[in-house]
């Protein structure tokens, strides 16, 4: 009887919550949309403000407040090396944050490649391929060249007196330019092309007469070509683009398209729910009438794909600039050959190994008449840096330049100190160590453009 009379009072407290209950239902299922949309966002454009990059991640910006009220949306610009310094940045402090993406696209395929990136696309979360724009050739309104083939005829008879501008070595636009020469038999190494981090930088130097003739995407030059301050010579599709008002390369006899695609990627760590979380948002953006508008305003193709198709596409991508850029490379028998050593982030710590590797040669022909306990201490040493060699790409990769950098070298001080080991001694040796990896570290990366990945 106890047991029937608690039963009954269940069902009847049940009865009474009943409307309370179902409530609570329709809320949550209200809010639940908007506590997974309304995650704020930091989009990275690993690029100066003004190319097509940062075009792209400030248009998302635009449509997700226009769609997502009140919802913050950041776009951080972290330029240099065809995109691979903000790729490496994005991989090591974002990893984990569903909250992060990063704009990217054919100029960071070829980038990785050329740069010797030790990160590549494969190391984030493909979310959605956005666009696909084709590539404008143009040239200031006062220029003598009317015509693409004017501009042709110039670069035929004095391939250096003609010069291009445009995104960074090895991407979209250097690549067209270097296809084009192809066609036209001049080798690629003949190009006198001079690189800029950002759209906003090239878009200066045609204005200013500094280049003979600048390539990038539509968008990125649409309001001066609009206002007449620039002309454009050719448009590298195959068919004409509505609503510009360029010939083809095909029209002036050149058999060359290029298209150029961008893409929103997310960090590496997310969880399946994460990837679909965002996948799902990205794809509201790109199905909502605010970003059909933004294409139509910048002349982009909608390219949207998503899944396992977006991967599949990315690993068919990497294989044909890698077989392009070879074709390029093997075409360059203009200059003459030559022995060049090229400080790269994949070859930086194989020039350390060897450097050690050399100085343990001449420790062990020193220590070869040395008395047991100078031989000792020597071998002792040497084992000691091969085992901190031999850990070297892995730290590298992992934790970055400084720290690994900063390890190696207490490793070596400390082996080499003649006192005994102490924590003072060591904590001197990172200290120091971790000052001088910084300083190699903004010499290679703000100094010489090239990618390191330099914190965890």
């Amino acid at each position: 009887m106890p047991g029937v009379l608690a039963s009954r009072r269940v069902e009847t407290t049940c009865r009474a919550y009943n409307p309370l209950v179902r409530f609570l239902v329709v809320a949550i299922s209200l809010l639940l949309p908007t506590l997974v949309t309304g995650q704020p966002l930091a989009i990275t454009a690993p690029a100066a403000p003004g190319g097509g990059w940062d075009q792209t991640a400030r248009a998302m910006q635009r449509v997700l407040a226009q769609i997502e009220p009140g919802v913050s949306v950041q776009v951080d610009n972290v330029p240099g090396a065809a995109g691979t310094i903000g790729l490496a940045r994005f991989i090591q402090s974002e990893r984990g944050n569903p909250g992060a993406l990063m704009v990217t696209g054919l100029v960071m395929v070829s980038g990785v490649i050329m740069n010797g990136s030790p990160v590549s696309l494969a190391d984030t979360t493909p979310i959605a391929r956005l666009i696909g724009e084709y590539e404008v050739i143009v040239v200031p309104a006062s220029s003598p060249f009317r015509s693409l083939n004017d501009l042709l005829e110039a670069f035929k008879k004095n391939p250096g007196s003609v010069s291009w501008g445009g995104g960074s070595a090895g991407g979209t636009d250097d690549l067209l330019v270097r296809l084009l020469a192809e066609q036209i038999g001049l080798p690629a190494s003949s190009v006198n092309y001079i690189a800029f981090s950002g759209g906003g930088a090239a878009l200066a130097a045609v204005l200013g007469g500094q280049l003979s003739a600048a390539v990038s995407g539509y968008a990125e030059f649409a309001g001066q070509i609009a206002a007449g301050e620039l002309r454009v010579l050719a448009i590298s599709s195959a068919l004409r683009v509505s609503g510009i008002d360029a010939p083809t390369l095909r029209e002036s006899g050149i058999a060359l398209d290029l298209a150029n695609w961008r893409a929103i990627v997310a960090p590496p760590g997310l969880s399946a729910a994460e990837q679909e979380a965002l996948t799902a948002r990205i794809t509201r953006v790109a199905t909502s009438a605010e970003w059909r508008a933004a294409l139509a305003q910048n002349g982009w193709d909608d390219q949207f794909l998503t899944g396992p198709a977006l991967k599949q596409f990315l690993l068919a991508e990497q294989s044909r600039i890698e077989d392009v850029l070879r074709r390029l490379s093997a075409t360059n028998s203009a200059s003459p050959t030559r022995l060049a050593l090229t400080l790269t982030p994949s070859s930086l710590p194989n020039a350390i190994a060897i450097c050690f590797a050399g100085v343990w040669i001449l420790t062990m022909m020193s220590l070869a008449g040395a008395t047991l306990p100078v031989r000792f201490q020597g071998l002792r040493m040497t084992g000691a840096i091969i085992g901190a060699l031999l850990i070297l790409p892995v730290v590298f990769v992992s934790l970055g330049f400084v720290a690994s950098s900063t390890l190696l070298f207490a490793i070596a001080a400390t082996t080499l100190r003649a006192r005994p080991f102490s924590v003072r001694s060591v904590a001197a040796d990172l200290i120091v160590g971790a000052a001088f990896s910084l300083a190699l570290f903004l010499l290679f990366t703000r100094g010489l453009g090239v990618a390191l990945p330099g914190f965890p």
